[in-house]
């Protein structure tokens, strides 16, 4: 399993890659439909920053309904919605500093940081994904990166089959050399 210090260098270059693709979106971009099941590209670009947020504050030992209250998404009348997806990244990047074995609240129930920061990494590489074929735009996710969401998304099938947001599909060893297209099938994005 991957450092501390490479999750966190992970989770900063998944979150700067998601910001560089919703940098060039465009106001007709947002009602888009994306490859996430019935959401557009404005419901990922806020199901990414809400998450966030709740994260965030979850780590910052919020109580959970707390918590969940304070998980909004981007504020469709703020002009700059580039900066809230980094400020909201910042945020959270900041408030997995220390030891990543500490416990917190979560959906799911008590969980490490260590595996939170495992689920946002997974989220922000397939959501950098989903926005970015949405639009068009071809993109090529770090792959670092890639390499600890594929080892996360093999620790957590089990859980991520309960998720709303990815469906897990059986390894293809024999079609997946490519590691991007290997992750992008075990979250059920073909």
């Amino acid at each position: 399993m991957a450092s501390d210090d490479q999750l966190r260098e992970a989770m900063a270059a998944t979150m700067r890659g998601f910001a560089s693709v919703v940098a060039t979106l465009e106001p007709q971009h947002w009602d888009l439909p994306t490859p996430c099941t019935g959401w557009s590209v404005f419901d990922v670009v806020d199901h990414v920053v809400a998450g966030e947020r709740f994260t965030e504050l979850t780590l910052n030992g919020a109580p959970l309904a707390d918590a969940s209250e304070g998980d909004a998404g981007i504020d469709p009348q703020h002009p700059d919605v580039v900066a809230q997806v980094t400020e909201a990244a910042a945020a959270v990047l900041a408030a997995f500093d220390g030891n990543l074995d500490r416990v917190i609240a979560h959906r799911i129930g008590p969980v490490s940081a260590r595996r939170v920061i495992g689920f946002r990494i997974i989220d922000q590489l397939g959501h950098t994904w989903d926005v970015a074929t949405a639009i068009g735009q071809p993109v090529t996710l770090d792959p670092r990166a890639l390499a600890i969401g594929l080892e996360v998304v093999r620790a957590e099938r089990e859980t991520l089959e309960r998720s709303p947001n990815f469906v897990t599909l059986p390894e293809d060893p024999g079609a997946m050399r490519d590691p991007q297209a290997t992750f992008l099938h075990a979250i059920g994005r073909t």
